[in-house]
């Protein structure tokens, strides 16, 4: 899924610098090809910065009516970035000094990346903790499963969220953690990162007699 890139990209001594539509559109494209169904893609922009954040819905298609189980994909594109990234490598050196000014930044390139997150609900709550033990086995039951979903991935995290009410802890959010940091000096390739959130989406019906959420 790796494209070969704009003009701008080929061009000798000019290096490599996405733009954010860029790499929202390979995200979209590679989780279309992974088989899974895309839904409420929204594009959130902050008019006095230009940091952007990407969101997107994510199910397996064979769910009627929708499964309990989705992902949700996201990731933050800060205002260095949306610059570098609509006016071309180099242009950073106009947030520093003026085009008759010696450099003061040392001429040192911005490195492209951003974390790309996804998020799994295993539950709507509603749950009253009895004993805090309980906490400890859904989270190594969480844990296994996502393990054999991606036996050798690193940055898998489980948030639990708990709320006191009358005195009684209630179990308010359960959510499974996969997190990916992009290298975007060149064209990243999404195809493992998108399959691996089928293959999750797909152990997660597991869950549904294992925890009482």
């Amino acid at each position: 899924m790796r494209r070969d890139g704009s003009a701008r990209d080929q061009e000798e001594d000019i290096p490599y610098f996405p733009t954010y539509e860029e790499i929202a559109s390979e995200l979209l494209e590679g989780l279309e090809v992974a088989g899974l169904l895309v839904q409420d893609v929204g594009h959130e922009l902050e008019p006095s910065t230009g940091e952007r954040t990407f969101q997107c819905v994510v199910r397996l298609p064979s769910s009627d009516p929708p499964h309990r189980y989705l992902g949700t994909m996201h990731f933050h594109w800060d205002a260095l970035l949306t610059y570098v990234g609509t006016y071309g490598p180099g242009s950073e050196c106009d947030l520093y000094h003026d085009d008759d000014e010696p450099c003061s930044h040392g001429g040192a390139q911005p490195h492209p990346g951003v974390e790309l997150v996804a998020e799994y609900d295993l539950g709507d709550g509603g749950y009253e903790l009895r004993e805090l033990g309980e906490v400890q086995a859904w989270i190594d039951t969480v844990e296994t499963l996502l393990a054999r979903a991606l036996p050798a991935q690193d940055g898998r995290v489980v948030h639990l969220g708990l709320a006191i009410r009358d005195g009684n802890i209630w179990v308010d959010r359960f959510v499974a953690e996969q997190a990916w940091y992009l290298d975007l000096s060149e064209s990243p390739d999404l195809t493992l990162i998108c399959r691996a959130v089928e293959a999750t989406l797909k152990v997660t019906p597991s869950l549904a007699d294992r925890l009482p959420l």
